[in-house]
């Protein structure tokens, strides 16, 4: 098809003289009227010819003109031929309707004003040489399409040869990389089990001394107080005192270490802290140290557990007193600093952001490259058998990553080393601490509820609160104490244990608060994952205190606790 082919227009119409005056009417170059007197006429034509415009009349024998527009519209071939209908009868609005429903587009009433039907079909005519020529276009694209497929698919199978190709260079390399995995598995699991061994060996060394401190020492006072020699046994009793407390300390400092030590964080002034912390600090130093602090002034407060912060503190203050056997100067520097993203890229272990820095500098023998990177190992130490547990430095490192913070550690052979811990910052201020009394008062019969699934710890809350004249409950499963708490018994504290089998200590809170809101809770912990920040675990009315603590300790908090009940 060309732009330049001839437009075929169907007339239909039963009189002879209609159709040969409305071809000349509408008469013009390249235009071919095909010319029909019945409905079967047009359908023949139709069939053979590709029509622009179909000019209908509505009164025709046999076929009228409407149902010979229906038959179009049902068509796959002539449904999109234009349809204006010619009719010499009443153009009602019914008829109307019927016309424009079988499909025409206009509809037009004898005697015809010339000039309106020449307008007219001069609009679908030139409508279709435009469709002709796009589809002369389309013809064009289709072939450019074609022959661009062609390069298309030549392309591809160029591609096709040199991806398998890559491939084939790909899965040598992957075969290259699972070997090189496979070993550089081995090696790990090797320095795991390096790792573990150095880790079992140093906790079973310091256990065992310290509990061969303990058995000896409960051994001999057994001895003792069956001779009769009570005198003696107040020394054995110190001695298992002291070994007993290395004990707690050496798990504190695990559970440091793996950042899983319950922990308080408030807001806190760390240059108050640190100051008063220097005069113990000066006195663990030798005279040919010279001690000095550094303080920035102005800080903010900083979000942490105090009590933890001072162990972190003198840890490294002792670690640096014992890096200058023949003196030198040690110096506890505070800053605030930001780490922007540039300079954490390196270190994922810390977040931008601000800081509160505590930097520990000494001018001692300083440690190697290599030694820097185990410095923070469980029990790695290059001090001396005897001389330390290897476990301080670790114990920082766990306890600043816990806080949200982090440590770094930056020494030279010969000229020193300088710990720096960041953590984080807070515009709140801190709130005053109570003051403790000196000896808890005693109970006037309130009944307490005690959970705990160890019968010794159980045995030693009982003798505490019966000794501080309160009433004692006592379960060892989380189970059976539940439908107590749902009953109208008196209860005006209740002590748990969080890690207990069946149902956890906090799970125990929620029953026990959906029976009694107002109800003072207090947990006991050795260690609880989900318990290692206590904000987060803590409800209102809610305290916390961790194993091992002191029978003084226990008593102060409980009496704390159940006094607005008195």
């Amino acid at each position: 098809m060309s732009g330049t082919d001839p437009i075929n227009f169907l007339i239909v119409d039963d009189l002879e003289e209609n159709l040969l005056s409305l071809a000349a009417l509408l008469q013009r170059d390249g235009l071919v009227f095909l010319k029909a007197r019945s409905g079967d006429e047009a359908l023949e034509l139709l069939l053979k010819n590709d029509v622009a415009l179909a000019l209908l009349d509505v009164q025709m024998p046999g076929m009228d003109g409407f149902a010979l527009a229906e038959f179009m519209r049902g068509s796959e071939r002539a449904r999109h031929i234009p349809i204006i209908f010619l009719t010499a009868g009443t153009a009602d609005t019914q008829r109307r309707f019927r016309g424009y429903e079988a499909g025409a587009v206009d509809f037009i009433q004898k005697p015809i004003e010339a000039d309106i039907l020449r307008s007219k079909a001069e609009v679908f005519f030139d409508l279709y040489q435009q469709r002709r020529q796009l589809q002369v276009q389309r013809d064009a694209l289709e072939a450019g399409s074609q022959a661009l497929a062609d390069a298309a698919n030549r392309l591809e199978d160029q591609v096709r040869i040199r991806t398998a190709e890559l491939e084939d260079a790909l899965d040598r390399l992957r075969a290259e990389t699972a070997e090189r995995e496979r070993a550089e598995a081995s090696l790990l699991q090797v320095q795991k089990m390096e790792a573990v061994g150095q880790l079992t060996g140093g906790i079973a060394h310091d256990f065992n001394n310290m509990l061969t401190g303990i058995m000896g020492s409960l051994d001999m006072m057994r001895r003792r107080i069956a001779e009769g020699r009570i005198e003696e046994v107040d020394r054995y009793l110190d001695a298992a005192g002291a070994a007993a407390e290395r004990a707690a300390a050496l798990t504190q400092r695990l559970l440091a270490f793996s950042r899983r030590q319950p922990l308080d964080p408030k807001p806190v002034e760390i240059n108050a802290l640190i100051g008063a912390m220097a005069a113990l600090i000066e006195q663990a130093l030798n005279e040919r140290i010279d001690f000095k602090l550094a303080l920035a002034p102005d800080l903010p407060s900083g979000v942490i557990d105090p009590h933890q912060l001072e162990n972190a503190i003198l840890n490294l203050a002792l670690n640096a007193r014992d890096a200058m056997p023949d003196g030198g100067a040690l110096t506890i520097e505070t800053s605030l600093v930001d780490l922007d993203a540039a300079h954490v890229a390196t270190r994922p272990d810390v977040a931008p952001g601000r800081y509160l820095a505590i930097a520990v500098s000494d001018t001692g023998v300083g440690m190697a490259p290599e030694l820097v990177q185990k410095a923070f190992d469980p029990f790695f130490t290059t001090k001396p058998l005897g001389q330390g547990t290897g476990l301080g430095l670790s114990m920082v490192y766990g306890f600043a990553q816990q806080s949200g913070g982090a440590v770094r550690i930056h020494s030279q052979v010969g000229v020193g080393t300088a710990v720096k811990l960041y953590l984080p910052t807070t515009e709140a201020r801190p709130l005053p601490e109570a003051e403790r009394a000196a000896r808890p008062p005693q109970g006037r019969g309130q009944r307490v509820l005690v959970v705990e699934d160890d019968p010794a710890v159980l045995m030693l809350v009982r003798e505490v609160l019966k000794e501080l004249r309160y009433q004692p409950v006592e379960f060892s499963d989380p189970l059976a104490a539940a439908p107590y708490l749902a009953s109208d018994a008196r209860i005006d504290l209740m002590i748990s244990d969080v890690g207990l089998p069946g149902m956890n200590g906090r799970e125990l809170a929620e029953t026990a608060r959906a029976h009694r809101p107002a109800l003072p809770i207090l947990f006991i912990t050795g260690y609880a994952e989900n318990a290692a920040i206590r904000a987060g675990f803590l409800g209102a009315n809610m305290a916390m205190v961790t194993k091992p603590f002191s029978l003084d300790d226990l008593a102060a908090k409980v009496s704390q606790m159940i006094a607005p009940k008195r």
